[in-house]
């Protein structure tokens, strides 16, 4: 009974209750000795060493388990440390005593234990801490009781920018907690509300140290401590500064606004006094870091990170140390120092001071006998010496043991007023983001989704559906609600400006892809993607119709895929040994370029050969334009190694056939006095000589495009059908030898103007095998003329018919017609006939003839264009000068065409003049 007793905690200064599923229990064990820290932005850990008069307390029935650690201030308070139970172990025992050791820990300690992966779309870091932390006190009994989180006061004042795109990447709830509030300067602790209802514990989000509370013990003093004394007291205090840098620096890359250089740096300068030597070297010492592309939200959010860093350098700069036994002491309150010989001096804000972590050692009073006796079962279970001492030096370890209170705090502290800022490094505090698999994903019916930037949307496979209910799945959904928009990163990608003006390749992924992904910085939350893969079910494209890897393995190239299809697009590149080959494909039309040994489609890496060389095929149409002219030739130029508009043998044909042409033109204008009219062919023979590959020569030079057809063994244009050849100025036909013309039905010549034939030597031949000859001039005459004679023979008759009829010749003429015969010559008239018979008169008359005639009116129209640009010319002033001599005056159209005007003449010249 009597042991019974002492184990009894009512009355003792160090008290122990556990919130077991029964209800409260606080005599289950007495603490006997505690040793824990508490921090600012940390946590608790308390280890608690009890006895107990059963060795039989089942271990697992005390883990888990809210407690309520309580000491008995120096006021007759209690000061409670509340946490959750986390470790118990069963020590030595004696037959009447039993040891056990606890370790109470708070909420956010626990959550050490969870990892996870999850995403957070459009929220701040104060939102995704408040979900995760009401989250777990929905699914947790035991947290949902006992653990509660708030903001202080202050902390509406201050807004937080939200994040598109916030990734927990394989770590704990707790690591990800405590990171997005380092990042963004948020402080915490942990406040214990020790009722007794139940032991609770709050954790308290603060950004402005002002509104941290003030500790229930209020003014300390500092002064030795004694049982005589009635205050809790302070009995050390020390200052120390540290050498910190007067100048932080950030970097972070902006993409958004690649210009703007001067808004990717924050800088922060230190107003912390270091001293003389101490200022003039901490101006030089610049905390520079290139922190991951837009670390903040704007150039403003960018400088206010800045600052933070700043402000914890500050934070850094100086502290207090103190030891004493004050009870009420707790992280994240402040009190005031009283009675120390310095700190007076100071102004009377200057005496407050923020706990922002301390150790403590208690001890309770257990009788001297019973004490010995509990500490020996300690000693033999190995607990809380070395502990103690690592803890406090000999000389605090022993006044705990055996001054008259028990109990012996070390804390450090800074002057309230200070900003408290915790620690954050982006080198450390980031998780070990490494490179993984992303699918690609958007809307239903999207194929390819993605923005003006050529950002897509991803989803990570390893996010929960169950983790990301409270978001509306948005994180692991399978749409484009998972991400914000991920560059995607590009074997070349220009210096712009704009989309029209810019260089570079695009391949976007498509919805479904698995894509390589890492992550800028370091930093989880800011992905990229570096490229694409496959997997069994998107396996390499086949680049053959007849095969696929790895028989195809000599085969590279790229394939598209139609939208919403399965026709395709490829560029192939066959290096298969002694029959390398390139492809440009497209299955609509079967559209095709082949280059080099051109096979029919591989099959495991076999192919037979159908051509060589270049082949350009389409079950369509194919179009060839050149502005500045087309050259098609069969001469050869092995290698390559002239230059692409060579064709010194056309050259030379075109010259050659010019002089042809002119020689025989000035021959026609002296025997035919036909117009010598080569101008025309001169100038393209020029342009042909004068061709040149050089664009902007050529341009220069003002001529419009020609093309050109060369080939050394002839050529053969053919068609089932019509085969047109027009020329708006002038067609020349010229041959070094002969020129055939044939025609399995009819041959038309037609002119509107007229038609002239010249042969130089063996004349000329018109001779119809079956059928008439006609020789008509419908509105003039027939003259034939020879130097020598001319001959009309016929197996039949020859007729001759005319209103009148002469026939001269040297010295005589007969002249017939209006019915009477005339007859003269200067000579002798010899008339020979075996009879002559004279009779009445007779009559003829000749045939009538109704020949059509015709007053042509020519119709034309004038397309105004600019000479340089080509471009038409609308809504100018023109006058035109035709050569039957209107002139005709007009605005052009919003085309560029004057308006119709017609002439007798069939392709009339003409005259334009744009007026102003």
């Amino acid at each position: 009974m009597g042991l019974a007793k002492e184990l009894v905690t009512s009355n003792r200064p160090l008290r122990l209750r556990l919130d077991l599923p029964g209800g409260i229990n606080d005599d289950m064990l007495l603490p006997q000795r505690v040793m824990g820290t508490e921090t600012l932005c940390g946590g608790i850990d308390y280890r608690v060493l009890c006895v107990s008069g059963s060795a039989h307390l089942p271990l697992k029935q005390m883990i888990a388990v809210p407690a309520a650690l309580d000491l008995v201030t120096d006021t007759g308070a209690l000061r409670s440390v509340c946490g959750i139970v986390t470790e118990a172990a069963a020590g030595d025992s004696d037959g009447g005593l039993a040891s056990y050791q606890l370790v109470l820990r708070d909420a956010l300690a626990i959550l050490e234990k969870r990892t996870n992966t999850r995403v957070f779309r459009d929220m701040n870091e104060v939102e995704i801490v408040q979900r995760i932390l009401n989250e777990w006190r929905q699914k947790s009994p035991i947290l949902g009781t006992t653990f509660a989180h708030e903001v202080d006061e202050a902390f509406a004042q201050r807004e937080y920018p939200r994040r598109e795109f916030t990734m927990q990447h394989n770590e704990s709830d707790a690591a990800f907690i405590r990171r997005l509030l380092k990042r963004r300067g948020i402080g915490w602790y942990i406040r214990a509300v020790g009722d007794d209802e139940a032991p609770m514990h709050t954790l308290v989000l603060f950004n402005n140290a002002d509104s941290l509370r003030q500790n229930a013990a209020g003014t300390v003093r500092y002064h030795r401590d004694g049982a005589t004394e009635e205050r809790d007291a302070i009995t050390s205090w020390t200052a120390v500064r540290t050498l910190q840098p007067g100048v932080v620096t950030r970097h972070s890359w902006d993409y958004r606004n690649p210009q703007g250089r001067d808004f990717m740096t924050a800088d922060a300068v230190s107003s912390v006094d270091q001293g003389v030597h101490g200022n003039e070297l901490a101006a030089t010492l610049d905390d520079y870091q290139v922190l991951m592309p837009h670390a903040g939200d704007d150039n403003e959010d960018l400088c206010r990170l800045g600052q933070l860093r700043m402000s914890r350098h500050d934070y850094e700069s100086k502290c207090f140390h103190g030891e004493g036994s004050v009870r009420d002491f707790c992280a994240g309150e402040y009190f005031t120092l009283a009675d120390h010989p310095e700190v007076d001096d100071h102004a009377e804000e200057e005496r407050d001071f923020v706990l922002t972590a301390l150790r403590m050692h208690a001890q309770n009073n257990l009788p001297k006998v019973l004490a010995a006796r509990v500490e020996r079962l300690f000693a033999r279970s190995r607990w809380g010496t070395e502990s103690a001492d690592s803890l406090l030096s000999r000389d605090a370890a022993d006044a705990v043991a055996s001054g008259p209170l028990r109990v012996h705090v070390q804390f450090t502290a800074v002057r309230r007023g200070v900003n408290i800022v915790p620690t954050y490094d982006a080198r450390t505090d980031l998780p070990a983001a490494l490179m993984q698999s992303a699918i690609v994903v958007g809307p239903a019916g999207e194929e390819v989704h993605c923005d003006q930037l050529g950002r897509v949307k991803i989803r990570f496979p390893g996010t929960r559906p169950a983790d990301h209910e409270a978001a509306g799945g948005a994180g692991a959904s399978e749409t484009d609600a998972d991400s914000a928009w991920v560059r995607v990163a590009s074997n070349w990608a220009g210096n712009g400006p704009g989309s029209l003006q810019q260089c570079g390749t695009v391949w976007l992924p498509r919805v479904g892809t698995e894509v390589l992904v890492n992550f800028l910085g370091g930093d989880p939350d800011r992905p990229v993607i570096v490229g694409q893969l496959y997997n069994q079910m998107a396996e390499p494209p086949a680049l053959s119709e007849a095969g696929d890897l790895p028989g195809n393995r000599y085969l590279s190239g790229m394939k598209s895929r139609e939208i919403e299809g399965i026709r395709a697009n490829q560029l192939c590149f066959d290096d298969t040994p002694g029959e390398i080959n390139a492809q440009l494909r497209s299955d609509h039309s079967s559209s095709e370029l082949n280059l080099g040994f051109i096979t029919h489609p591989r099959a495991e890496g076999q192919a037979e050969q159908r051509g060589d060389g270049a082949e350009l095929r389409t079950d369509r149409t194919i179009a060839i334009r050149g502005a500045q002219g087309v050259l098609i030739s069969a001469n050869g130029q092995l290698d390559s190694k002239g230059l692409s508009l060579s064709r010194a043998e056309l050259s030379r044909l075109a010259e050659t056939s010019e002089h042809l042409a002119n020689e025989l033109s000035s021959l026609a204008e002296k025997h035919s006095e036909d117009p010598h009219e080569g101008q025309e062919l001169s100038e393209l023979v020029r342009r042909i000589s004068n061709w040149d590959d050089c664009t902007d020569r050529a341009q220069a030079s003002g001529d419009q495009g020609i093309i050109a057809l060369s080939a050394p063994s002839g050529g053969f244009i053919g068609s089932d059908k019509t085969i047109a050849v027009s020329g708006k100025t002038k067609v020349d036909v010229m041959s070094m030898s002969d020129v055939s013309v044939s025609a399995g039905a009819n041959l038309m010549l037609r002119a509107a103007r007229g038609i002239s034939m010249f042969a130089l030597k063996i004349g000329i031949k018109l001779i119809a095998a079956s059928g008439n000859i006609r020789i008509q001039s419908q509105n003039g005459d027939i003259e034939i003329t020879s130097t020598k004679r001319i001959k009309l023979i016929a197996n039949n008759d020859i007729e001759l018919q005319a209103p009148s009829i002469k026939f001269i010749a040297q010295g005589c003429q007969v002249n017939y017609g209006g019915g009477v015969v005339t007859q003269q010559s200067t000579g002798t008239h010899t008339i020979k006939s075996s009879k002559f018979i004279h009779t009445s008169d007779g009559n003829s008359s000749t045939e009538s003839l109704d020949l059509p005639t015709t007053k042509v009116e020519h119709d034309q129209r004038v397309l105004v264009k600019d000479f340089r640009t080509e471009a038409p010319i609308p809504n100018k002033k023109y006058k035109i000068s035709v050569e039957d001599g209107q002139v005709i005056e007009g605005v052009t159209d919003a085309s560029g065409l004057t308006k119709k005007f017609s002439t007798s003449i069939a392709f009339a010249t003409y005259k334009i003049e744009l007026l102003d």
